[in-house]
């Protein structure tokens, strides 16, 4: 009986422990729960956080944007590359407001649109069509160059060709030079006029210098471009996104690349091979025009007499200056093209093909008798064409230096060398530029327009004759 009821208590005593071993046990096991769901979102978060900054500084900078041949070109190159352009174009502007005025004011206007491009790259930006472009060109051209020349551009040719550009305006005698924010001149009644801004002027070329010194010489060039570059952000408040050393590598880039063109241009074309032309490319004529005047539904033969009734006149002309006449001052009083004949009939010049430096074509009877002139010759006989009747005098040609037309004919042995780069090293794109690239023309090129060799003065009214006291006629369109 004393036995039952020890084993009674002994139970009930175990009972109690284990029911406070398992409260105790379900506490620790919800704090163990509580602490592995707090490690848990840690390491999620982490993992989240981790990833986040591995996409936006590993992945998406490694995202390609376009191809070369092997080569790609990835988002953070991308980024490298859109900030040398900029810096080029900006070295380009600070060269352009040296010469003050008109040019420094453009720069202030440009310059915090540039500022804002180069400071907000990131890379993830949509890309830009052009700073693409402008990588694919310089990637064909180098790989093209090392494999079909093995030819690479140096540093010091980079600093020559850099030297020769900016050598006038940034070399070793310049100073740096103040560009502040200019406003065009008011003037005030009665007071001094406007002073004229000053043009660029091209100096004559300077003897190229050796690497070494083009080095030494390019370094204090930027040193300056840099310095006005900071002067002219003083000036504005803003602080300078761009180092000193973005504007020596993007200058480099840039000459780099001119560099290898003229070293593949002497390739394609060497001297030593070249035949120069002697046919003229500008043909200076100067005209005294009679106009004939057709009807809209006239006949052969009606248009036929109607120039046989101003041929005469034409005629008359011709005596008068057979009979020595000066040309352009019965150009200013005789010819009807009252666009050429206050400038005693002097025409636009133009090539063997009538292509005029207008950008318009002349009659090809015109040009066959300006052709056949010998310089100061007048024609013997009026030329007929659509406008009328035309007495032509060459004035001269224009026949271009040798080394002028070795220079025209490497640039275009080059461009079309480079055009055919792109079937040999093939450009893809992960997604198409957002700049409109304007393609290669092609089928047959839009003709000129025709030359106006009859002009018309541009006012609606007649011209007026007027006798001078010597009875020579002028006139006042």
């Amino acid at each position: 009986m004393t036995q039952s009821k020890n084993d009674a208590r002994e139970q009930a005593r175990r009972v109690a422990t284990n029911r406070h071993i398992t409260k105790s046990e379900r506490e620790n096991q919800r704090r163990r729960l509580v602490i592995i769901t707090t490690i848990v979102a840690v390491a999620v978060a982490l993992v989240s956080v981790v990833s986040g900054v591995l996409y936006d500084k590993v992945f998406v900078p490694a995202q390609t944007v376009a191809t070369v041949g092997t080569v790609n070109l990835s988002r953070e190159m991308y980024v490298r590359e859109k900030r040398l352009s900029l810096a080029a174009n900006m070295a380009q502007n600070l060269l352009l407001a040296s010469f003050g005025g008109q040019f420094a004011e453009r720069f202030q206007q440009q310059n915090p649109y540039l500022e804002s491009q180069i400071a907000g790259s990131t890379y993830d930006e949509e890309p830009d069509g052009q700073i693409i472009a402008e990588w694919v060109q310089n990637e064909s051209l180098r790989q093209a160059a090392l494999a079909e020349y093995q030819l690479t551009a140096s540093e010091g040719q980079s600093d020559q060709a850099l030297v020769a550009d900016y050598g006038m305006v940034f070399g070793e005698t310049a100073t740096p030079l103040a560009i502040t924010a200019t406003v065009a001149p008011t003037l005030t009644p009665g007071g001094p006029t406007a002073t004229t801004e000053p043009e660029p002027t091209n100096a004559p070329p300077t003897a190229t210098p050796d690497e070494a010194k083009a080095k030494d010489v390019a370094s204090k060039i930027v040193d300056t471009i840099f310095a006005n570059y900071t002067t002219a952000l003083q000036t504005s408040g803003t602080k300078p996104v761009l180092t000193r050393d973005d504007f020596l590598n993007a200058l480099h880039r840039q000459y780099e690349r001119q560099a290898l063109m003229e070293q593949i241009k002497v390739k394609l074309l060497p001297a030593d091979t070249f035949q120069a032309s002697t046919e003229p490319t500008g043909i200076d004529t100067s005209q005294i025009f009679v106009r004939v005047d057709l009807p809209a539904n006239a006949s052969d033969a009606d248009k036929d007499a109607l120039y046989a009734a101003q041929k005469s006149r034409a005629d008359d002309i011709i005596a008068k200056l057979k009979s020595g006449t000066d040309f352009a001052t019965l150009a200013q009083t005789e010819s009807d093209d009252f666009t050429s004949r206050k400038n005693g009939g002097k025409m636009d010049s133009f090539d063997l093909t009538g292509k005029s430096v207008a950008g318009s074509q002349y009659d090809a009877a015109y040009v066959a008798a300006a052709v056949a002139l010998k310089p100061d010759e007048v024609v013997a006989a009026p030329v007929r064409t659509e406008f009328g009747w035309h007495i032509i005098k060459l004035n001269g040609t224009t026949v271009p230096s040798v080394e002028e037309q070795l220079r025209n004919e490497r640039s275009d042995a080059f461009e079309t060398w480079f055009t055919a780069l792109e079937t040999k090293y093939p450009v893809s794109y992960a997604t198409a530029p957002t700049a409109t690239i304007v393609p290669a023309p092609t089928g047959e090129p839009v003709p000129l327009p025709t030359a106006p060799l009859g002009g018309y003065p541009t006012s609606t009214s007649t011209p007026v004759v007027v006798a001078t006291t010597t009875a020579t006629a002028t006139a006042k369109p």
